[in-house]
């Protein structure tokens, strides 16, 4: 079952600073150190956002006790986020843990009140609470009552729901997916075709949506252009500039950089040169390097691409890059280094090439979240905060009925969650890992990492000040590089690096 019984919620927020979910019961003991992409066990309880569990106080002064008691406070209007009603979910369930054992009947799991909350609050806190029951029933391969939550959950939530809704839609579909599997339901069902779907060319394939989508939404904003930022400061004043992309995806962040160039009329740049690693997609590749030549045309910046396609990223190697030893050398490589996780092999094989090319710097962007568990809960719930935090993000940032919120949901997020949620092994190939787990393998290349200026974070914060929705989306720095969160849970991560 889920972690040890806590003090009763209406004592947990009379203390504040000291509230925590602990994981310390034995089936959560066992999280195997498969590789070095896992995180030891003291990381996790430290990351994990039950792990580490505060509820803020505006928060807990607009929750109710068990015994439902109104809590009352001026600000009574604001509704709570989609990331504050998961976290009281979860606070409910730990409370409520020894009283559904006692509870015989499915469909009331939980006895809690939800006085003191809205309508629309209490809902969605219920819809929460039958999921991560039936994430519990799962991993302890209790699958007929998993299922019967699972059915709880499909009776009142959809994809065109709440933001909630939504999210509990996806997840709850993915659990049903994970049970298929393990029972053998659908051996040639959904994860035969998770394995046949090529996520990286599906996204390629809606960048228009996706590229509206992060016009409205800052995240994705603040990390390209700190990461631009960072890496023209280090190639400052340079004539001959190389960048080579692992995955270059839209190109978005080159206009940033050349808008950055033009604007400096000191810059006597003599050539641009980028090169785009692929191994799939060569048709939008060259679609984007199109697109950023003549982008450079207009900003009349002497310009030039390569594309270099290989069939298995251990093909790749120096020599298909065109080196010249004039140039100064950047590599940039934004959510691509995780996708090789799955692969360690190639990964190894990637710095080592990388290594020989001894750039001047090299900027990774990742997600900062641990979905590398091979503990199925521990897993679930960090996705669940971490594709919370997201569906929280376009609720505010793009309106219900918005095509590219669809499409983005969809598309992007769907196969993620079901990845990360009901596959193993190979199959699962998403296994985001956090910036600690990137230093310690980073430290193996001998790479040091350098520090982001404070001209490129307070740059940041003023772009996100543009937002409506700034105020969701915060950034603070971690040891030397950038953490970008929204509503507390940390999404994404910028930083720099050298060899030594």
């Amino acid at each position: 079952m889920f972690p040890s019984k806590k003090p009763p919620l209406n004592d947990q927020l009379g203390s504040l600073d000291n509230l925590y979910f602990d994981f310390t019961s034995p089936p959560y003991q066992n999280v195997l150190k498969a590789s070095d992409f896992q995180l030891e066990d003291q990381d996790y309880k430290k990351e994990s956002p039950f792990a580490s569990l505060r509820i803020v106080k505006d928060f807990a002064s607009r929750s109710r006790k068990l015994k439902g008691e109104k809590i009352h406070t001026p600000n009574e209007s604001r509704k709570l986020s989609t990331i504050e009603r998961i976290r009281m979910a979860g606070l409910l369930f730990i409370d409520s843990s020894s009283k559904v054992d006692e509870t015989s009947n499915p469909s009331h799991p939980f006895p809690a009140s939800t006085s003191g909350l809205s309508d629309d609050e209490a809902k969605d806190i219920d819809l929460l609470l039958t999921l991560l029951a039936s994430a519990d029933k799962t991993g302890q391969r209790q699958f007929d009552e998993a299922t019967e939550l699972i059915e709880l959950c499909s009776k009142t939530c959809s994809n065109e729901g709440t933001p909630v809704e939504r999210l509990v839609y996806y997840f709850s579909e993915a659990i049903r997916e994970k049970i298929n599997r393990e029972t053998g339901k659908e051996a040639s069902g959904g994860l035969q075709r998770m394995r046949v779907f090529d996520f990286q060319k599906a996204v390629m394939s809606v960048d228009a949506s996706i590229l509206a989508f992060h016009k409205k939404v800052p995240l994705s904003q603040v990390c390209q252009f700190s990461a631009i930022n960072t890496l023209l400061e280090h190639v400052r004043r340079a004539r001959h500039i190389h960048i080579i992309d692992l995955e270059i995806r839209s190109g978005m962040q080159y206009t940033l950089m050349m808008q950055a160039i033009a604007s400096r009329s000191e810059w006597q740049l003599k050539h641009l040169k980028i090169t785009a690693i692929g191994t799939r997609s060569e048709s939008k590749i060259k679609d984007t390097c199109n697109h950023l030549a003549e982008f450079a045309q207009s900003m009349n910046i002497p310009f030039s691409y390569k594309i270099v396609m290989v069939e298995d990223m251990l093909d790749f190697n120096i020599d298909l890059l065109e080196l010249d030893r004039h140039e100064k050398v950047a590599v940039y490589s934004s959510v691509s280094l995780s996708n090789l996780i799955v692969k360690p092999n190639r990964l190894e094989h990637l710095m080592q090439e990388i290594r020989k090319i001894n750039p001047c710097i090299t900027i990774v962007s990742e997600v900062e979240a641990n979905h590398t568990s091979l503990v199925f809960v521990n897993r679930f719930i960090d996705a669940l905060f971490f594709y919370g935090a997201l569906f929280d993000s376009i609720s505010i940032c793009l309106a219900d009925d918005d095509l590219n919120r669809k499409v983005a949901e969809s598309v992007y997020y769907d196969y993620s969650i079901r990845n990360i949620v009901a596959a193993e092994g190979d199959d699962r190939t998403i296994r985001h890992t956090g910036i600690n787990v990137w230093r310690r393998f980073f430290d193996r290349f001998g790479m040091v990492e350098i520090e982001l200026s404070s001209e490129s974070l307070n740059e940041a914060k003023l772009l996100i000040d543009n937002f409506s929705c700034g105020n969701c989306c915060t950034i603070r720095a971690d040891g030397r590089c950038l953490i970008v969160s929204w509503n507390g849970v940390p999404i994404f991560s910028v930083s720099a690096w050298k060899f030594i």
